[in-house]
């Protein structure tokens, strides 16, 4: 029998270095945060298009309404009076909230229920919402930027977010008179 000798290993052939792992996880942890701001960019996004389909949404509903009564209808009577009225963005227990077939949802919304324009009462809006209407029995001075002549029926909506919790808002506006939503600090 012939014994065959045992081979050391070669020099090459050896595993990676400290320096080699450090530079294959620093260069992972890079990746990483990009992936996560560009999930975060994508997430908000499409926030924002929810948005804006929603104030679209309410220009359908406030040429119907108007259709029908000759006036636009408010959701509320001051451009503070957002919906739901205690959003939370760093929380997602916050719901829409608002039921139009209870009596008691109707009376307490009116603007809302008359439209016919929101969530399910259970559903999560990512944005809190307002629209303010022309009228002339309480007149109040609209936003110039967003309805130029005061005098004939107007309304314009607004939806707000502050995604990041520094109490800076992504706004989206549309009015009677605007083709285009208005999109101010969108990603903030």
């Amino acid at each position: 029998m012939l014994h065959r000798p045992v081979s050391l290993p070669q020099r090459g052939a050896r595993g990676f270095t400290l320096i080699e792992l450090m530079i294959v996880v620093t260069i992972i942890g890079i990746l990483a945060t990009l992936a996560v701001a560009s999930y975060k960019r994508f997430t908000r996004r499409a926030r924002v298009q929810e948005a804006i389909s929603f104030l679209g949404d309410i220009r359908i509903k406030q040429e119907t309404y108007y259709q029908t009564y000759h006036r636009y209808i408010s959701t509320g009577q001051t451009d503070k009076d957002f919906w739901p009225k205690d959003l939370y963005w760093y929380q997602s227990s916050v719901v829409w909230g608002i039921d139009c077939l209870k009596p008691g949802d109707v009376a307490a919304n009116p603007g809302w229920c008359a439209l016919g324009a929101g969530y399910r009462a259970a559903e999560q809006p990512p944005f809190q919402y307002l629209v303010i209407a022309r009228n002339p029995d309480a007149p109040i001075v609209p936003p110039g930027i967003y309805v130029q002549n005061p005098n004939v029926d107007w309304w314009y909506a607004r939806a707000r977010a502050d995604f990041d919790t520094d109490f800076e808002y992504s706004n989206i506006y549309l009015s009677s008179e605007m083709k285009e939503p208005f999109l101010e600090n969108e990603l903030e």
